[in-house]
């Protein structure tokens, strides 16, 4: 463990999921890395993200810059969002996955090529659904001695893992190691995941003064209207089951990081107006206008919090250098006890 009087203060960004919904977020992130002329990924020491969330945080940990993050869901929204033949088209979330996942994984090959969880610069964590045992997985940099399986991990294959949303894209097989669906089922807000590594796993006392950076993609909000059925099926849920998961989910941690962390926890997210719902309604909605709305709003977000002196702590924080115990970035040992 890293010795807690070395680092008095400890930050944390975590990046919701949200599908398409991502470029709202991706467009803060430009903004933010525009203002502080260096890579984003260097003013935290732990970046947490889940499903389109997750994208753009292993996104940060290699260092790609946050245009080019930005530039993933303007140019090629089409085709991680597409792919999708007649049968697709007409069955697809009733009997199928409403996408083929070859747009995405196509989109990840070229931005993070053959890298691994153990090539990334900084410490990451990404949640994903392990189907094959009914669990949540979280896959992590080896900044704990025990965190070694990971770092032979791929990170396309992480991606196509924590994106891998219900009725949306297929699972992800990771031969022999499990089969995986979008982290959204177990945090699609994963700031409090981020913050138990901290204090559990990293070992950072209260002495130590953690602060969470959330992020949301203008969560609409899944509701029903005063008209609708009580008494559904499948036919009537369908995908609409994983939105109300997520959006219940992102009240919940939001309202327990405030408690917990009070001042030391900031969020930063928009309502959509009645107007710009009809735009960004679902996940996977690839328009002009959608993309209007979720480019200016975040930029108007951005704005907001380059004002904000709740959020000049974060930008004036320089991570220290993290410690990998295994993998191409190695630089400690693993000591082990004797008796």
């Amino acid at each position: 463990m890293e010795d807690v009087h070395d680092r008095p203060d400890f930050h944390i960004l975590a990046l919701s999921g949200g599908g398409y919904r991502g470029l709202y977020t991706a467009t803060i992130l430009r903004e933010l890395e525009k203002s502080c002329e260096r890579p984003l990924a260097r003013h935290f020491d732990l970046i947490c993200g889940t499903s389109a969330g997750g994208l753009l945080a292993l996104g940060l940990a290699a260092e790609i810059s946050t245009a080019d993050l930005e530039a993933m869901f303007v140019s090629e929204g089409k085709r991680i969002f597409g792919g999708s033949g007649w049968l697709r088209r007409h069955l697809g979330k009733w009997f199928m996955a409403k996408h083929s996942p070859d747009g995405l994984r196509a989109v990840l090959s070229e931005r993070l090529g053959n890298k691994t969880i153990g090539d990334l610069q900084h410490r990451v964590l990404i949640p994903t659904v392990n189907y094959s045992t009914g669990k949540g997985q979280f896959f992590k940099t080896p900044h704990m001695p025990a965190f070694e399986s990971d770092t032979r991990r791929s990170l396309v294959d992480v991606g196509l893992a924590t994106a891998a949303a219900p009725t949306y894209f297929p699972l992800h097989r990771i031969d022999g190691y499990g089969t995986f669906a979008d982290g959204g089922l177990v945090g699609n807000s994963p700031g409090l995941f981020g913050l138990h590594e901290a204090r559990h796993f990293l070992g950072f006392d209260t002495r130590v003064r953690v602060r969470v950076l959330a992020i949301g993609t203008m969560t609409v909000g899944a509701t029903m209207r005063g008209s609708s059925t009580l008494n559904r099926g499948v036919y009537q849920w369908g995908a609409k089951v994983f939105d109300l998961v997520i959006s219940a989910q992102e009240g919940a941690v939001d309202f327990m990081l405030q408690q917990v962390l009070g001042p030391d926890y900031l969020r930063v997210d928009d309502q959509a107006t009645p107007d710009q719902s009809r735009d960004i309604s679902s996940l996977d909605v690839v328009t002009q206008g959608a993309t209007t709305v979720l480019r200016e709003r975040g930029a108007q977000a951005a704005r907001r919090m380059l004002g904000d002196p709740r959020y000049a702590v974060f930008k004036s924080h320089i991570a220290a250098k993290p410690t990998f115990y295994h993998g191409p970035r190695k630089n400690a040992e693993v000591t082990t006890c004797r008796t």
